[in-house]
């Protein structure tokens, strides 16, 4: 498993990776990730695990879940649901269905969308996304009929952020 921080992340992802995701039009993108706050990952290709802590889930406008988003070019809602059959995504708390699975909230074409029970988590939480069958990231990505290459990131999203998504 691997812990990313925010510099380790600039460090490993190439700047065309951060330009095509930070271009994302999105209520909740990356480009809003990045400004909120520094918790946040790659789904690194050639890795089918995952893991990133999250600041302050508790906080009633801090962070309150997380999102995934996929490149500008393949930022489509049918990818998205095309690799939620992919993923399993877990906080080390449990949800409010009694599991330590977090179920999405919002899937479009701005991407996914999971919501703590920030009631239940406290200080920190730790977050893992792995892949449901064993294989790499990569491997998912290939799955999916795009043209292009994917690269995707996950990043915590503030409470505005997911009540923002409700409403569109």
């Amino acid at each position: 498993m691997n812990t990313y921080h925010f510099g380790h992340i600039f460090k490993k992802m190439a700047l065309p990776l951060v330009a095509s995701l930070t271009a994302l039009p999105t209520f909740a993108g990356p480009s809003e990730w990045f400004d909120a706050n520094s918790n946040f990952a790659t789904l690194d290709s050639g890795a089918s695990q995952v893991r990133f802590s999250v600041q302050y889930p508790q906080l009633g406008g801090g962070n309150c879940g997380i999102g995934i988003a996929l490149n500008g070019f393949n930022s489509h809602e049918y990818y998205y649901k095309q690799l939620l059959e992919h993923i399993d995504v877990k906080s080390i708390y449990l949800t409010d269905q009694g599991t330590y699975e977090l179920l999405p909230t919002s899937v479009s074409r701005d991407g996914i969308l999971y919501a703590f029970n920030y009631f239940n988590q406290y200080y920190m939480t730790f977050v893992t996304i792995s892949t449901k069958d064993g294989s790499t990231f990569g491997e998912v990505f290939e799955r999916l009929p795009t043209i292009n290459n994917i690269h995707a990131i996950t990043g915590a999203v503030t409470c505005q952020q997911l009540d923002d998504a409700k409403q569109n």
